[in-house]
């Protein structure tokens, strides 16, 4: 068994493919461990994320027909994910455009289905990569995320819902009350007693995650959804990798370091000096 294991959430998955500089900076860090690992929760929000976000740009692109106002209408807006819209035209589309002054309406709309086109092998290729090169293990024994074990799949024009509703018996064939019932109940005390005594502006997540614990808890016959997982994302992931993670990397250090601190493992905040210094 490895001695040094690093346990990757959403957040680095992501920025793994966001641009050259992010992934170069991420492999220096993990050449530190014998082996990275990620869980069947972080699948399921690397799916809500970059890879929804993905299928956005395909099916605006498909309903407008053009390349330009989509690109500056998805990338200008204030969407809370209108960076990340960003990366994926510059670094896994790669088509660009003239000046919107310059280009013709022909070629605008040659531009649209090339960049449709190119997600079209993009979307399918994010989820091999995440599931079977990124990492040296998915966890997901333990909790078996039904929408995270779903391939994003096009239909006839465009992808189908990434994300269905998930519905016990039909599609949802996953373990989470019961794993939350396993492990959170002996977490709980540690975790309310960082929610009382922590910066409560950087702490909305884990208070989030607290009420979705005590709801599992009281209710037996409680049926979560994916919208639920990920209110307590981060927590999920970490009780996914705490057998077998020595240390968890996040470039979010508000909600990952008093996570690591109860479940005693070590933190490695991922950050970026070369963007620092621009």
């Amino acid at each position: 068994m490895p001695t040094r294991v690093a346990l990757l959430d959403n957040t680095v998955q992501v920025d793994r493919r966001k641009s050259k500089t992010r992934s170069c900076r991420i492999e220096e860090l993990l050449s530190q461990f014998e082996w990275k690992v990620s869980t069947s929760i972080c699948l399921l929000e690397f799916k809500a994320t970059l890879i929804q976000e993905c299928i956005t740009i395909h099916d605006s692109l498909r309903s407008v027909g053009m390349y330009t106002p989509v690109h500056d209408r998805l990338t200008e807006s204030m969407h809370r994910q209108a960076k990340l819209r960003g990366h994926i035209f510059q670094n896994l589309i790669n088509v660009f455009a003239p000046s919107s002054f310059d280009v013709t309406e022909e070629r605008d709309r040659r531009l649209a289905e090339k960049a449709r086109l190119r997600l079209e092998m993009v979307i399918p290729a994010l989820y091999t990569w995440f599931t079977k090169k990124s990492v040296d293990a998915v966890l997901r024994d333990e909790i078996g995320c039904s929408r995270a074990l779903e391939p994003p799949q096009k239909k006839r024009v465009a992808f189908g819902v990434n994300l269905p509703k998930c519905e016990k018996g039909k599609n949802k064939f996953c373990r989470v009350e019961e794993f939350i019932r396993a492990k959170a109940a002996t977490l709980l005390e540690r975790l309310e007693a960082i929610l009382r005594e922590g910066p409560q502006e950087r702490l909305t997540q884990l208070r989030r995650t607290c009420e979705l614990f005590r709801s599992v808890l009281q209710e037996p016959g409680i049926d979560l959804s994916h919208n639920d997982c990920r209110r307590a994302g981060d927590f999920l992931i970490a009780l996914e990798g705490r057998e077998i993670a020595t240390h968890a990397l996040s470039t979010n250090a508000s909600d990952w370091e008093p996570i690591c601190q109860i479940l005693q493992r070590e933190f490695v905040r991922v950050d970026y000096p070369a963007e620092r210094d621009i």
